[in-house]
């Protein structure tokens, strides 16, 4: 795992902000920045493979992206004294987010646009497997609304195919432990979202143990899988929300 950031926050309170799978660091700055500037420490750590070039994937187990995910929970906690620590999971890092929640002691998780199922779920993975046998890579299929909205990529245009093989491992990894998890979670989802199912948010809300859970729809464009470049501050208030009303608790 690389090193990531690290923003020194004026509270006692702690976020770990787990970036999605095949982005940049730089798709999570401006919530990161949003967060840090209402007094929070962030810190962002970068995921085995990411932050470079999807050929860096190639070999790497969604158990890497895992035991990642819980380094930098006890890196965070050992290097600094909190008096509480919470979790978000951007996508796919909020899979890793939902099994870092059994294994450590955390006050809370966001999970922001996170799938427990995608749009033509099964239809996906069943193709994945098959052009794995013929094809190496692949390119990201986006909206065609959404090409050049950012002002700098904030993800890989294209990834070894076993390497999305690995992640619908992990979706049904944490989909199975949702029966389990047990402390406050906060659902984000973008209301138009091209890769999350529409039905997901919903199943995932019901089949989380927590009595403490939310979910807030997240008005977005069409298509919007993640909106933190156009639409940071509104993220940063209800997670502060979030926050704040699990603190006024304990």
């Amino acid at each position: 795992m690389k090193k990531g950031k690290v923003w020194k926050g004026k509270n006692k309170i702690g976020i770990i902000i787990i970036q999605g799978w095949t982005s940049y660091l730089c798709q999570v700055d401006p919530l990161a920045k949003v967060l840090n500037n209402r007094g929070y420490w962030i810190y962002t750590p970068v995921l085995t493979g990411h932050n470079s070039k999807p050929e860096k994937l190639e070999g790497v187990t969604w158990g890497k992206w895992y035991e990642d995910t819980l380094k930098a929970i006890d890196k965070f906690k050992k290097e600094n004294k909190f008096s509480k620590i919470f979790v978000i999971g951007v996508s796919f890092g909020g899979n890793l987010a939902i099994l870092a929640s059994l294994k450590k002691k955390i006050e809370g998780v966001v999970l922001i646009s996170t799938p427990i199922f995608l749009r033509d779920h099964y239809w996906t993975i069943l193709m994945a497997k098959f052009l794995s046998y013929f094809k190496k890579n692949i390119s990201k299929n986006r909206p065609v609304n959404l090409t050049g909205k950012f002002k700098k990529p904030v993800s890989y245009n294209y990834f070894p195919i076993q390497s999305s093989l690995e992640c619908f491992k992990l979706i049904k990894k944490s989909r199975k432990a949702l029966t389990v998890v047990n402390v406050p979670f906060f659902i984000i989802q973008t209301n138009k979202d091209y890769l999350v199912a529409p039905y997901s948010p919903w199943l995932m809300y019901n089949k989380i143990k927590s009595i403490e859970k939310s979910l807030y729809w997240m008005d977005a464009g069409e298509g919007v899988h993640i909106d933190f470049e156009t639409n940071p501050e509104k993220y940063g208030e209800v997670i502060d929300n979030f926050i704040g009303s699990i603190i006024d608790k304990k």
